[in-house]
């Protein structure tokens, strides 16, 4: 960057020779030096630091001096409040960090691993069914790493009422792949979770290829592969080199398109490959559920430009999928690494907004691109997640753009009233260059969103890395309830469930749709369990429907696993828990569930 700023002076200074007025070359002169001292004094953190919406209480909460690569939230002994598992590096082993209740801060504690691994990041859930934490950990393996390892499952156990993790020797029969993104899905809903692994490039003699991707059914605590059901994925080439309709899926989420109740897969690729919607469908050949992809067709693949080549895609780095605008059609985000010098031809990042209820899902790509003039100029959105940060409901954009300092800062897209979105991540005090990793998490149990997310070096040694834990300060008398789901026949947590919360306002009866995923996008941050909905001031909630996931029968085209709870008779002031059941009774606050 120096030395580019030193090219830019001389360049200038030469410049100045040819007037004849010294006033003019004075002000030259002048911007330059101005232009060279700002990039100087760069500020990566937020622009605005005396912001009142969120707060930097990343210190106050026992966090100062750690930086993450991967940040995960997860309640790790069972006392209702998040604890944080952090991975430093792209391999390294992963730090427990649990919440101090009387300090109010995280506390670093021992390794909860037997044998502690390395690994790029990890999935805590209830794999075998026990009501017990396991966690499934994968590295990248790229090639700059030593040793290729493949996925691991660590199974859970308590010793001295303490919670620990044992390797499952034999659980995955896969090879180290260059895994890059894990979708946590119960694709034939029998209430045990299977995975989606998502590969990204694989080296070889010449260079590089997209890896193919796998879906893993989960028996009995073996992953076997049935990655047939996903149509074409396993095809070859005519010289069998490679195969054909691999991309290379740097990031996925699973989450049902087409509200049907069996859970689909959204993989996007880099390098212009086309992304893949893959739909849950019932084949009556197979007698069996399988993955078709409609990508190309709904839009989802790439722009109609770029469809009609098998490279006329994007560069997609990030993925999540919301119903925004509340008309019980799913939408989503996709976010692209893009540049000022592309072409009109490649994709920008964009919302697709669910223009048809009928099947296959259609949608409308709204692209967006930030405003900038200077010639190094990049934007690189790699990785998304939607929450309601004022409570307002309405569901808002958290984008984590980085690798490009200093350009690249988070993003805040704040949804109005009309559906439209305006970046606020500026006044709002987020807009920290380089973010990566970002969560969301309700830290003090005010019913306010909270942001922590890391921030990268990369492109700029001189940004020192670090974590940054907002605090959500907002002062309007909004109001939240926040649904966990609690199942004995569907997965133990209701992961693949869909929500749908009615609320009266002024009169009129309005249905918000979410789904219950915690861990998607490229490296798989895991954000706080818990669904959380913001209910606007003089809003009313009335009743709240869940589609859950599990089904006797896999030949089914509508899921009618359906409970509603009535809602009309809980009352609070500001926020409120509530623990949904899979008999169709519920809890106000956290507890278990009754037996029948």
């Amino acid at each position: 960057m120096l030395k580019l700023n030193s090219h830019l002076l001389l360049l200038l200074l030469v410049s100045c020779s040819i007037f004849k007025d010294k006033d003019h070359e004075q002000d030259v002169l002048g911007s330059a030096l101005k232009t060279m001292e700002n990039q100087r004094t760069v500020n990566y953190g937020p622009s605005l630091k005396a912001s009142t919406e969120f707060i930097d209480k990343t210190e106050q909460y026992g966090l100062k001096d750690l930086d993450a690569t991967y940040i995960g939230a997860v309640d790790l002994n069972e006392d209702n409040f998040t604890d944080l598992v952090l991975i430093r590096e792209y391999f390294s082993q992963p730090e427990f960090y649990f919440f101090n209740l009387s300090k109010k801060k995280f506390e670093k504690t021992e390794s909860l691993f037997e044998k502690v691994p390395k690994a790029s990041y990890a999935l805590f859930y209830d794999f075998n069914g026990d009501n017990v934490l396991d966690v499934v950990i994968g590295v990248l393996n790229q090639k700059t790493e030593v040793s290729k390892r493949p996925l691991r499952l660590f199974k859970g156990f308590f010793k001295k009422g303490d919670l620990r993790f044992k390797e499952e020797v034999g659980a995955f029969s896969m090879e180290a792949r260059p895994t890059s993104t894990l979708g946590v899905i119960d694709y034939d809903l029998d209430g045990d979770l299977d995975l989606f692994v998502g590969n990204w490039l694989k080296h070889v003699k010449k260079g590089t290829i997209p890896d193919k991707d796998f879906l893993l059914e989960n028996r009995k605590g073996k992953f076997v592969d049935v990655s047939d059901l996903l149509e074409g994925e396993n095809t070859f080439n005519p010289d069998k080199t490679m195969r054909m309709n691999a991309i290379p899926t740097f990031s996925s989420q699973v989450c049902d398109m087409d509200l049907n109740g069996f859970p689909d897969i959204l993989a996007v690729g880099t390098h212009s490959y086309l992304n893949k919607l893959w739909l849950n469908r019932y084949s009556s050949k197979k007698s069996e559920r399988v993955f078709r992809n409609y990508g190309v067709g709904s839009l989802f693949a790439g722009d109609p430009e770029g469809n009609l080549s098998s490279r006329g895609g994007g560069r997609t780095f990030g993925v999540a999928c919301a119903d925004y605008n509340h008309d019980g059609i799913m939408d989503t985000f996709l976010g692209e690494l893009s540049h000022n010098y592309d072409s009109d031809v490649v994709d920008k990042s964009s919302i697709l907004t669910g223009s048809s209820a009928k099947f296959p899902p259609e949608f409308i790509r709204t692209e967006y691109q930030l405003d900038a003039h200077d010639i190094l100029w990049n934007q690189a959105d790699r990785r998304g997640v939607w929450f309601d940060y004022n409570n307002d409901g309405l569901l808002d954009l958290l984008v984590d753009n980085s690798g490009y300092p200093p350009h690249t800062r988070m993003l805040l897209f704040k949804q109005h009233p009309d559906h439209s979105f305006e970046n606020v991540a500026k006044g709002a005090g987020l807009d920290i260059v380089n973010p990566l990793a970002t969560i969301t998490l309700d830290i003090n149990k005010d019913g306010k969103m909270d942001v922590l997310t890391a921030q990268s070096e990369l492109r700029d040694a001189r940004i020192k890395r670090r974590l940054y834990l907002f605090e959500n300060n907002n002062k309007n008398e909004n109001r939240s309830i926040k649904f966990y789901l609690k199942a004995r026949k569907a997965n133990q947590i209701g992961l693949n469930a869909t929500i749908a919360l009615k609320v009266k306002s002024d009169g009129k009866i309005s249905k918000r749709t979410q789904q219950v995923n915690y861990s998607y996008g490229g490296l798989v941050p895991q954000n706080e369990q818990g669904v959380h909905f913001g209910i606007k001031k003089g809003e009313v909630p009335l009743s709240v429907e869940v589609t859950w996931p599990y089904s006797k029968s896999e030949n089914s085209s509508h899921l009618t696993n359906i409970k509603r709870y009535g809602l009309d008779k809980v009352r609070f002031k500001r926020t409120v828990d509530v623990t949904l059941c899979e008999s169709g009774r519920f809890l106000v606050g956290r507890g278990k569930c009754p037996r029948f």
